[in-house]
This record gives structure tokens, sequence and C-alpha cells, in this order.
């Protein structure tokens, strides 16, 4: 009798230590499926794409955009400043009144606070970016007079954008974006880009340093990793960065800067040099669109481009989802196969 009850209780546990070791391998195969399903958290947006939108049709962009996990929306810019001077403004700006640009181009001024009314409502985060001009791209930080003027300019538009609207939007105002892009081909000039990033580092910092500020230089295959760690190092050394801002390396695979089987290496270069600085944080800015034809990249690209930079980063944006991804933009095929990606971690690329 004994030995009959003794026999059914070593049954019963070998049965429950079955159960048990089913839901283990049940919950590690979920852990590896969530580890190959990285998925975006945040898109940049272009101010010129989306200022004609009104209030409810930004409204639905974000509703779009919540639907897939984007919590975060960064402007890439709210004012456009040739040689110091205000052509094209996204929000009511007091400074552009006083110093337009000849031509002036306006802009829909309602658009900022549009954007950030419909990401208080929804739980949503916004990080803005602040002055641009194409002449940097000639100009880069060569000319010490001239980014110097720039990034004071900036300053002086952060003032007017975080009086305005940051204890409205309290939630939302949630960051800051460097508009001007760094890439990997900064030497010799890394202290000079520190000088750049510190101008606006130092003013945001006394204005608030509870908003991080984010920055998205891109990668060039030009450059080898060691020089590209090699510089990254040297211009972290010298930056005064904060707890909470983001390295937000746009990885350059749809515009062509880079191959995608060179990506893992470059990546892996930039993260040592990240290391050094324990206060800054890496993501990637995984580009979903082909410079061939500046259309939507493949979905089977885009993830694959994630899962190499996931290694690295602690988390992922893109440019641009709004853009290239999104219903509103004429993409909804796009956008219904990255939702069943983002539901299922099934690839299927729209025909």
């Amino acid at each position: 009798m004994f030995a009959g009850f003794f026999k059914s209780v070593v049954s019963f546990v070998l049965a429950i230590a079955a159960v048990i070791g089913s839901f283990s391998n049940f919950f590690c195969k979920q852990e590896l499926t969530e580890a190959e399903h990285p998925t975006v958290s945040g898109t940049f947006m272009q101010a010129w794409a989306f200022a004609g939108f009104d209030d409810a049709a930004i409204g639905r962009h974000f509703d779009y955009l919540r639907a897939v996990g984007i919590n975060t929306v960064i402007l890439q810019w709210t004012a456009e400043t040739p040689n110091g001077k205000f052509k094209t403004v996204y929000y009511p700006s007091a400074l552009a009144e006083q110093n337009p640009a000849d031509g002036s181009a306006g802009g829909n001024r309602q658009f900022v606070e549009r954007c950030l009314a419909a990401a208080q409502a929804r739980g949503m985060k916004i990080f803005l970016g602040l002055n641009t001009a194409d002449e940097w791209w000639s100009n880069f930080v060569k000319d010490k007079q001239w980014y110097t003027m720039q990034a004071e300019l900036g300053n002086q538009i952060a003032k007017e954008l975080y009086d305005l609207y940051k204890a409205k939007y309290p939630d939302a105002m949630a960051g800051w974006y460097f508009t001007w892009e760094f890439s990997n081909a900064i030497c010799p000039y890394e202290r000079r880009c520190a000088d750049m990033l510190n101008i606006s580092l130092d003013f945001l910092t006394k204005l608030d340093p509870s908003m991080p500020l984010m920055l998205s230089p891109f990668i060039g295959s030009d450059i080898s990793p060691l020089q590209t760690q090699i510089s990254c190092v040297k211009l972290f050394s010298f930056t005064h960065f904060r707890p909470g801002d983001i390295y937000c390396c746009q990885d350059s695979v749809g515009a062509g800067y880079i191959k995608i089987d060179e990506l893992d290496k470059y990546f892996s270069a930039i993260k040592n040099a990240v290391d050094t600085k324990p206060e800054l944080a890496f993501w990637a800015n995984n580009e979903c669109f082909t410079q061939a034809d500046w259309s939507s990249a493949p979905l089977s690209r885009f993830v694959e481009q994630m899962k190499i930079s996931s290694k690295y980063v602690k988390g992922h944006v893109t440019f641009a989802f709004s853009h290239y991804y999104s219903p509103d933009m004429g993409k909804a095929a796009y956008y219904e196969a990255y939702k069943q990606y983002y539901l299922t971690g099934k690839i299927v690329d729209p025909v």
C-alpha cells in the first residue's frame, strides 16, 4: 500500500515537473522571440510634410503611431535660419518677426503646438529640434563664427519654445533634438563639434536639466570603424553630456552611405566609444527608406537593420515611419505589414 502511494506521489511530482518545464520552455521561447523581434519606439517628422494637417489629422497620425508601439516623435526642426535669419517657422516666434529672411516662406505657426497637444492627450513624447540651415553642409564646423551664431540662435529658439509650451504640455515636451547632423567623418574637428554641442548643452542644462538632448549622426563607410571609434571617443571626451542624453546613430543603410553587411562592425565600434561616457545612452536611428528612388524600404530589410543594431543599442527610432510607413502618407500597405510584424513577428514585404 505504501509502495503504491509512494509511486503515485512520484508520478504526480514528475507530472508537475513536466508542466513546469513546459511553461519554462514556453517563456524561454517567448524571450527569444522578443529578442529577435526588435521594434521602433520613435519616429522623425519633418514639418514641411505635415504642416498642412489640422488638429484632427495630426491626432489620427499620432493614433497610427501609437497603435504600433511608437510613443516618441522627433520634430527634426522648428525653424529654418539661413545665415541667422528666419525663413520658415512652425510656431509663433517673436524672434522670426524681428529677423525675417528675404523671401521668407512663412510656415504653419500652429504645427508644433498641434503635435504637442496630440502627444499630451495620448501619453506620447516629443523631442523638439531647433533650427537648421542648408549652409551647414558646406560650412560644417570649419567656420567657428557661423556655427557659434547658429547654435546661440538655437538657444534663443529653445527658450522661446520652452516659455510657450512647457507649462502647457509638461509631459509631451520631453526633450530636444540637435538638428545639425555630424557624421563619423569629423576628424580633425572633434573639438569644434564638441564646442558647438556644448553651446547648446550648457544652455539647455540651465533652462531645464530634466530634458535630454538627442543627436543623430550618420555613418559613412569611407571612414573605417577604428577611426570612427577614435573620433567618437574624442568627441565624447570634450562634450558636456548629461545623464539621459542620447546618441542615436543613423544607420545610413537607406541613404546608401553604408552596406547592410558592414553595419555590425560600425555599431560595435560606436558602442565601444559610447561606453566611455556612462551618462550617454546609445540608440539606433534605422532608416526605413531607400535613396535610389526615395521610396519605402522593404520591411525585411528594415527589420534586418534593427536586428543588427539591437545587439548594441537600448532603443530604436526611425527615419522615418511617419514619412515612409504611415497610411496618411499613402503607405497603407507598409503600415499594415509593419503592424503585423509588430504584433506577431511575421515579416511579409508589401508587393
